[in-house]
């Protein structure tokens, strides 16, 4: 039986799970990618989050077979140069349309109801009763058509909005009023009044959101990051900000995490940030251990082909 490589804070439950249905599997298991510093070459299965995973790891597990990624996004096994061609990479899309919702619709919320002066307030026991808008009649774009995307499309319908989808594939889908390509974005930035990315970080998509599309925004607007950093030219979103040429930001995500003490983002009165908190909820591991042992299962039958969420090179973007 593989050797499995697991990578997560929660690394003996998984064990305990898989075990339980696998009773053979022999267990290599880390909380951080650091402690993986050992002897890797037995492995063959690898099951983590990308974020958790640097080249050494996969260089060093020279017999790797599978890679089973936690989350939908697998663009930092895609970075790796050690990464072999013809690697088996599965997904967990398809478990985080609930959670990447909720999260959305709170940054929206947050920075249309300015809680961070809201927290002030109670904080300095100021009571004053602040104007807000409403969503219901306003116009959300999502950047990103798939699970989440239409999940989060459903929601914000539901609140009366105008919903307009950006992507390259596009097609009619219930609860979006428009859909429109990719290459038409600072067309559909200008009707914004939020924008909304959910897209991953495959090479398409970096640096999508730049200071044109910027630029197209309403001074009203508000930017809403729920996808990857690497997907906005963080520079000209903070001059766009900074100007106040938009409204503010909503940001769960950025180049660099953690997010660096120096970085204006933390400065910016316009700006509410979570740390990459969208899918990282209590009951996460409950929602992806079927996916995993059912993958295990087919693994273990050498029935790879009917494997759930398979990840090949030139379908690399699981949330488009």
């Amino acid at each position: 039986m593989p050797k499995v490589l697991i990578i997560d804070i929660h690394a003996e439950m998984y064990r305990d799970r898989l075990g339980a249905e696998f009773p053979d599997l022999q267990f290599n298991l880390c909380h951080r990618a650091a402690e993986a510093n050992g002897d890797l070459s037995d492995v063959e299965v690898l099951i983590c989050f990308g974020i958790a995973v640097d080249d050494s790891i996969l260089r060093r597990a020279n017999q790797l077979k599978w890679i089973q990624s936690l989350a939908t996004g697998v663009d930092h096994f895609l970075r790796s140069p050690s990464l072999k061609p013809d690697m088996l990479i599965t997904s967990g899309r398809g478990i985080h349309g609930a959670s990447m919702r909720e999260e959305i619709i709170y940054l929206m919320m947050a920075v249309n109801r300015n809680a961070l002066q809201a927290a002030e307030d109670k904080k300095a026991r100021h009571w004053e009763r602040r104007l807000w808008s409403t969503l219901n009649g306003k116009t959300a774009v999502i950047v990103g058509v798939g699970v989440v995307g239409i999940a989060i499309g459903e929601l914000l319908k539901a609140l009366g909005m105008r919903v307009i989808g950006i992507t390259r594939t596009p097609r009619a889908i219930t609860g979006f009023d428009n859909m429109m390509p990719t290459d038409r974005l600072v067309e559909a930035a200008r009707q914004a009044d939020y924008l909304i990315n959910v897209l991953p970080a495959s090479a398409e998509n970096l640096g999508l959101f730049d200071a044109k599309v910027f630029a197209a925004m309403k001074a009203s607007a508000y930017f809403i990051n729920g996808g990857r950093g690497q997907t906005v030219d963080e520079s000209a979103l903070i001059a766009a900000l900074r100007e106040c040429r938009i409204a503010g930001a909503g940001l769960d995500v950025f180049q660099q995490t953690p997010l660096p003490a120096d970085s204006p983002f933390w400065d910016l009165p316009n700006v509410f940030i979570t740390p990459n908190v969208g899918g990282y909820i209590v009951e996460y591991e409950e929602l992806i251990m079927p996916l995993v042992i059912d993958n295990m299962r087919l693994f273990l039958a050498g029935r790879e082909s009917e494997m759930a969420n398979i990840v090949t090179r030139w379908m690399s973007n699981p949330l488009h």
